[in-house]
């Protein structure tokens, strides 16, 4: 994609602005809100300082090298307003959660790029089903969701809406996959993939503080240190599948009588799994298929990618 845009100049913005620069994309990153006399150059200054901040820690870091970050910021283009985007192929919106301000500005920029860009709206909760109607040219419009920070995190979430062109969802992932990102498709459902599982978890980390279980911190050393350090090499179903999905019911059952609270009861799919006796890698079936060499194999890989990052973690200490 050699021109992009991205709309809105906070933090998400800019990191997406960063991110686009870094795969070699021309970007305009544009204040669209209306501010007093002064106002939007001195955000896009601010942004400008940050992005610079950020490309000088990920070469300190040595996630990208020294000589990356002028040509990165030669890319990056300030601009205040929505006029001039004919020749972009790609927008990406990353404006507040505000339903009507993203329908008015999505509505807006459709009618002044060309019929074959690619328009994408960062939202995080809003559904493209209440977004799409807003853009001319609704195959062409989908949810791209980036996890902050956006230039850091690899996973963005692409939620294709009903009318969608299926050539716009594989272009999308295409150009994600071409700056480094892991784009994982979902259907439109509210909080998609990562936000949903997300404001269970940090929610229910809340409760264990209000109810005198543990302190933030011993709250935050417990998920660092285990859930952290495991879910960043093994995936959830995979874990299931390890650990058991009798476990897993157990556990659930247990949690749901003991709390006195429905929401921990075990899932209909684990129910169906326990009935078929599909428990995980021990009976050659779980939410995957471990059939002949397959237990083994997936059993030490796993292992394997622990070990090493136990190592990594203890050479950094």
């Amino acid at each position: 994609m050699k021109h992009a845009a991205v709309l809105g100049a906070g933090r998400i913005g800019r990191q997406i602005a960063l991110a686009f620069a870094l795969g070699g994309s021309r970007v305009s990153l544009v204040d669209v809100k209306e501010r007093p006399a002064g106002g939007a150059a001195a955000v896009l200054a601010d942004a400008r300082r940050e992005i610079r901040r950020d490309l000088a820690l990920m070469a300190e870091e040595g996630v990208i090298q020294p000589g990356e970050i002028a040509p990165a910021l030669d890319r990056i283009e300030d601009r205040i307003g929505l006029g001039g985007f004919g020749e972009c192929g790609y927008v990406q919106e990353a404006l507040p959660e505000l339903l009507e301000l993203k329908r008015e500005i999505l509505h807006r920029v459709s009618t002044g790029v060309s019929p074959e860009a690619i328009i994408a709206s960062t939202s995080s909760t809003i559904s493209p089903k209440h977004l799409a109607d807003a853009v001319r040219g609704d195959e062409r419009f989908l949810v791209v969701h980036w996890l902050n920070p956006a230039h850091i995190i690899p996973l963005v979430e692409v939620v294709p809406g009903r009318t969608t062109a299926s050539a716009i969802v594989e272009r999308t992932i295409a150009f994600l996959e071409k700056l480094g990102k892991v784009p994982v498709r979902c259907a439109d459902s509210p909080g998609f993939i990562g936000p949903r599982m997300q404001a269970l978890l940090m929610n229910e980390a809340v409760r264990l503080v209000e109810e005198g279980v543990a302190t933030p911190e011993d709250v935050d050393r417990a998920f660092k240190a285990g859930m952290g350090f495991r879910y960043a090499t093994v995936g959830i179903f995979e874990f299931i599948d390890w650990g058991g999905v009798d476990i897993l019911h157990r556990a659930s059952g247990f949690l749901a009588r003991a709390l006195g609270d429905e929401r921990f009861r075990p899932a209909r799919l684990v129910e169906e799994k326990i009935a078929r006796n599909e428990l995980g890698a021990k009976t050659g079936r779980g939410f995957f298929d471990y059939a002949g060499e397959r237990r083994e194999a997936f059993e030490t890989a796993k292992v394997r990618a622990l070990l090493r990052q136990l190592r990594r973690q203890r050479e950094s200490a």
